[in-house]
C-alpha cells in the first residue's frame, strides 16, 4: 500500500516508532440501509472505507478522497459519528510501522460509482444488510452501530478522572 509523501518522510526520521495519526473512516450507508466495506490487502479484514488525512487537508474532504480510492463509489458526508483514539485504535502495520490513529469517522451516503476493488489497498468491496455483517474488529463493529442509529451527536468516550467532568458515550 503506498503511503502518503508525508507519512514517508515522517518515518524516515522516526522508523517504525508509534506515531500519533489523524485519520477518517466513512461508514456509507445506501438506500437499502446497507453499509460499504472493504476487505483490507494487508490483513485481509473487513473495514470501514477509510485513511490518513494529507497535511492541510479537510477531514469531509478526505473521506470523500479515500472511499473513492478503495471503493469506487463517491460520497456525501453527512454528519460526525464520532471521534476515537486511544488504545482500541492502536495499529502496527504487517510492515512494522506503528500508529496512535485518531479516528474521526463520518456517515456518508452515496452519490454514485458501483461498488468495486479500485487500487490495491482492498481485495472485496461490497455492501453488507447490517444484520449480516462479517466477521470485523469491535472499533469497526461499534462505528457502524452508532452511524445507523442515526444520532446527530458527536460520539466520544471519555471518562472523567478526579471527579472532573461528565461521563458521556
Amino acid at each position: 500500500m503506498p503511503i502518503s509523501e508525508y507519512i514517508r518522510q515522517l518515518r524516515e526520521k522516526v522508523g517504525q516508532a508509534p506515531i500519533l495519526m489523524i485519520g477518517v473512516a466513512g461508514v456509507v450507508i445506501n438506500a437499502q440501509g446497507e453499509v460499504l466495506l472493504q476487505r483490507r490487502s494487508d490483513n485481509g479484514e473487513w473495514a470501514l472505507p477509510g485513511g490518513a488525512l494529507d497535511p492541510g487537508e479537510e477531514p469531509a474532504e478526505a473521506v470523500v478522497r479515500e472511499v473513492w480510492e478503495e471503493t469506487g463509489v463517491r460520497v456525501q458526508p453527512e454528519r460526525v459519528v464520532g471521534i476515537y483514539g486511544g488504545e482500541d485504535f492502536f495499529v502496527r502495520y504487517p510492515n512494522g510501522d506503528q500508529a496512535y490513529i485518531i479516528s474521526i469517522t463520518f456517515a456518508c451516503r452515496p452519490l454514485d460509482g458501483e461498488p468495486r476493488v479500485n487500487d490495491d489497498e482492498s481485495l472485496e468491496v461490497r455492501y453488507f444488510a447490517p444484520d449480516q455483517l462479517p466477521p470485523m474488529l469491535e472499533r469497526t463493529r461499534m462505528r457502524i452501530q452508532l452511524a445507523l442509529q442515526d444520532d446527530p451527536r458527536c460520539q466520544f468516550r471519555y471518562t472523567p478522572k478526579n471527579g472532573l467532568g461528565e461521563e458521556r458515550a
